[in-house]
């Protein structure tokens, strides 16, 4: 998100700081019939080798909000997650760690190698769809979708 009044920057980086900002994203993974019904997924996550996350065994500091929205081609689904907390790479670990990573990650559940960087042929199939959260400025609600699809989430299931 930007802002281009300079002297509203901060109010605006409070509301991700404070968890004050509704995300709702879709990704494309392997299709599995738990997520039906919506599921929330909890799990420890801490900082991993080099700049990669894991799920450790402790209390859980991360939660995501899973459910299907429709089944797909070959075996895959679009997903609708819903991060609780906002952990690095969080959807990601967690897609993976329930066994449905997302289709063309290259780091979860384990790290590919790297491509050439205007290499764009496979990309990773999440997406942002939804922010909402109130403006500190205005007070207004605003609710902000992108008009995106993934590449794999139109084709008909």
């Amino acid at each position: 998100m930007l802002s281009r009044i300079p002297d509203g920057r901060a109010a605006y980086q409070v509301l991700f700081q404070d968890r004050c900002v509704e995300k709702v994203y879709e990704a494309v993974a392997p299709y599995d019939a738990r997520f039906e019904q919506e599921v929330i997924y909890r799990s420890h996550l801490t900082a991993g080798a080099q700049f990669l996350m894991q799920e450790v065994s402790a209390a859980p500091n991360s939660e995501t909000r899973i459910k299907i929205l429709r089944k797909l081609p070959r075996g895959q689904a679009l997903y609708r997650l819903i991060p609780i907390s906002g952990r690095k790479h969080q959807l990601r670990v967690h897609m993976a760690a329930l066994g449905i990573p997302i289709v063309n990650d290259s780091l979860y559940p384990c790290l590919q190698p790297q491509r050439p960087a205007d290499d764009f042929s496979d990309p990773l199939q999440l997406l942002a769809r939804t922010l909402v959260f109130v403006d500190p400025i205005t007070g207004e609600r605003r609710t902000f979708n992108s008009q995106q699809q993934l590449a794999l989430a139109t084709q008909p299931g």
